[in-house]
């Protein structure tokens, strides 16, 4: 009988709609602050989202047919880390973009060094983990592993985009747990992680004033003004929202409706209705990836594609806890959903990496 190779539909399906969906949200979202604060036609953004949208699936297909060996090959992962952590540094060489350096232009086109590192680090963990647990742990590949980490993080907390580098060791921290390391090993940079977080916060007046404004909302100034608005949009939605198209928090309230606060517009204008199927859209995605990594017989691969889930499970929460006024504000987009277009791509090859892994081969 032919070979007949599957891949999991339910997967494909629901990143397809989520990222529909998005841009549906972002055309809505963007359109004011497209036309006011940045002089461009209202649909400047959702037109970048789409055009992207469709590049990023164009990769997702390619990745979905890559050999599978490829995607935990050392040298590939190796090389990937290596051309992010140049793209990190060489946008301390550009001008800041509102004052900070997380993004790169090339060829007028602008990305965002963090996100590819961070797809990067996981590749290359996912392999690094894998050998330090067969050799039964020893220190010489965990300094390695915490210098492969340290580098990249560094940079990016430097950026500096310490929301970025904290769901990035979040990430990688959930990786190493799942492999199997001894919890006494991964206590000691849990610590450091922890102590290192804490001194980024108090040494930063504006990411200081975030935390202070998470527990004392009106001594919180800009940074309470935000959360305050975000609660105001959700809870003004109601069951079906004020209508698309009719949100009022858009208008200025909220400093970033089509990145930061989207899950708030979302809210305010399709109601509870729009933000559980966002929510039924995100869970399907991360439990068919979390399905996917439970099947895989390589630990590799396993972890690789739990890796992949992990990420885009806890980035999706993170904002959404944001816009509940849960954690201070961080500076977190929505997977498929927020406007960016680097986070988009990396997003569908992820997605594309995840169906690779999914497929079955039958006779």
């Amino acid at each position: 009988m032919p070979i007949t190779q599957r891949f999991d539909r339910l997967l494909l399906g629901a990143a397809i709609l989520q990222t529909a969906i998005g841009l549906a949200i972002l055309a809505s979202a963007s359109w004011l602050i497209a036309t006011e604060r940045y002089g461009r036609s209202g649909s400047y953004f959702v037109t970048w989202q789409a055009a992207t949208a469709m590049i990023g699936l164009g990769v997702l297909v390619v990745c979905m047919h890559l050999r599978t060996t490829l995607l935990t090959d050392r040298r590939v992962a190796f090389l990937a880390l290596g051309s992010s952590i140049v793209l990190l540094l060489a946008a301390f060489l550009q001008a800041p973009v509102a004052a900070t350096h997380r993004w790169i232009n090339i060829g007028g086109i602008s990305l965002q060094p963090s996100v590819l590192a961070r797809l990067a680090l996981i590749m290359l963990l996912a392999v690094l983990l894998d050998e330090a647990r067969r050799e039964g742990w020893p220190w010489r590949r965990l300094v390695f592993m915490g210098a492969v980490i340290l580098v990249p993080t560094a940079a990016i907390v430097a950026e500096p985009d310490l929301g970025s580098a904290a769901l990035l060791l979040v990430v990688l921290g959930t990786m190493t747990f799942v492999s199997g390391m001894p919890l006494r090993l991964l206590a000691a940079p849990v610590v450091v992680g922890l102590g290192a977080a804490a001194v980024a916060i108090v040494g930063s007046p504006y990411r200081l004033a975030r935390v202070q404004a998470f527990f004392d909302p009106e001594a919180g100034g800009a940074a309470g003004w935000q959360s305050y608005q975000s609660l105001v949009a959700i809870g003004s939605g109601g069951l079906f929202g004020r209508g698309y198209g009719s949100g009022l928090q858009k208008l200025f309230f909220l400093p970033e409706p089509h990145t930061d606060f989207i899950f708030s517009i979302t809210g305010e204008e399709l109601g509870l209705a729009g933000l559980l199927t966002l929510l039924v859209l995100t869970g399907v995605i991360t439990w068919r990836g979390l399905v996917i990594a439970a099947r895989q017989k390589d630990p590799r691969r396993g972890l690789l594609a739990f890796g992949l889930t992990a990420a885009f499970a806890v980035q999706s929460l993170i904002h959404m806890v944001v816009c509940l006024d849960l954690l201070p504000p961080k500076g977190i987009p929505l997977p498929l959903v927020s406007y960016g277009k680097t986070e988009l791509v990396v997003t569908l090859v992820a997605v594309g990496i995840l169906l690779n892994l999914s497929r079955e081969v039958a006779t």
